[in-house]
């Protein structure tokens, strides 16, 4: 379950407002916190739980998220 917080991707947070990727101009893009369960340590140190990925507000992941435990 990835968590999908308020605030969208800009890489200057003083500059526009919305953010621009290059490769796919015209989609809206969010901020999308979580690891993955599938991954091994040695070789998806990039999906830990701190990790913040760009992604489009209608992609679905059934890997990537975070869980709480008590």
């Amino acid at each position: 379950y990835a968590s999908w917080p308020q605030n969208t991707v800009v890489r200057n947070p003083t500059g526009p407002p919305f953010s621009l990727d290059p490769a796919e101009p015209f989609t809206a893009k969010r901020v999308m916190r979580g690891g993955s369960f599938l991954c091994n340590d040695d070789y998806c140190s990039g999906y830990r739980v701190s990790r913040r990925m760009k992604s489009s507000p209608d992609t679905g992941l059934n890997h990537t998220g975070f869980r709480c435990v008590r």
